[in-house]
């Protein structure tokens, strides 16, 4: 689950598109605290935790499709928006970002073995290279109960505060160079912020904080339902209002559209 909605943040890019000049972060990012005496967890441990405070391996197991709706916010420019991601087991995804009554829309899809994005600015194109690996990591469904298995070079490197919460920092790297560094609620093993920095598709060195909160029970399984994005081009905040599980979601729904034709149904 996590996966699936740290995937938006990805969307950085397109949504500084209407930011304007760079303004000011509005939230810090989490700051590694002093290490103290006690031995950290191992990677399997806190991979372990993770899963049993999302939910489980036998709850996750249940869910073959999920359906998350919500809200896009930028205070800065007064634009706000909505949000749509399709996902369905094993690893197929969609996610639509539509803004100013669907003037400007983004989406991004994986059908299982290709992947594909579509924006006012780029138009229609194949994802490559890094970006489609990571996205491949990013589409599947059960990837909070999978996490050093998806990240075999994770390492937990020592213990810090997210606001008020106790957590561990844990380090790992994705495709194409870029660092990603997990807060691990050191009590429900939750992923509760991430810190990542790298090279986008186009080789630019970006610097991304993302912040999980309101985390409640959807259909056996846990979700932040409030997911907030700092960068120094554009910080937004996602309020998801609705997670409907296992209905009907056809699989042409995450295959590329063509260019000449319309795209795939919403449902």
């Amino acid at each position: 689950m996590i996966r699936k909605i740290r995937v938006l943040s990805s969307a950085a890019g397109f949504l500084s598109l209407f930011a304007g000049p760079a303004f000011p972060q509005s939230t810090p990012a989490p700051k590694a605290a002093a290490a103290k005496e006690e031995a950290l967890p191992s990677a399997d441990e806190l991979s372990e935790k993770c899963a049993k405070g999302s939910g489980g391996k036998e709850a996750w197991a249940k869910l073959k499709t999920m359906v998350l709706t919500g809200t896009i916010d930028i205070a800065s420019i007064g634009m706000t928006g909505t949000v749509e991601i399709y996902a369905k087991s094993p690893n197929k995804v969609l996610r639509v970002i539509s803004l100013a009554n669907g003037q400007f829309e983004q989406k991004q899809g994986f059908d299982g073995k290709a992947g594909w994005k579509s924006d006012p600015q780029s138009g229609l194109k194949p994802l490559e290279g890094s970006e489609l690996e990571e996205t491949k990591v990013e589409a599947v469904l059960d990837s909070d109960v999978r996490l050093k298995e998806l990240h075999p070079d994770m390492k937990v490197t020592g213990r810090t505060k997210v606001g008020e919460r106790d957590a561990y920092t844990v380090v790992t790297h994705q495709p194409g160079g870029k660092t990603v560094t997990m807060y691990m609620d050191a009590q429900t093993g939750l992923r509760i912020a991430e810190d990542s920095e790298g090279p986008n598709e186009t080789g630019t060195v970006e610097k991304a904080s993302v912040f999980f909160e309101d985390y409640r029970t959807a259909c056996g399984v846990q979700a932040p339902y409030r997911l907030r994005v700092v960068t120094a081009a554009v910080s937004f905040v996602i309020t998801l209002q609705d997670i409907q599980c296992n209905v009907p979601v056809d699989d042409t729904k995450f295959a590329m559209p063509s260019a000449d034709g319309p795209a795939p149904p919403k449902s």
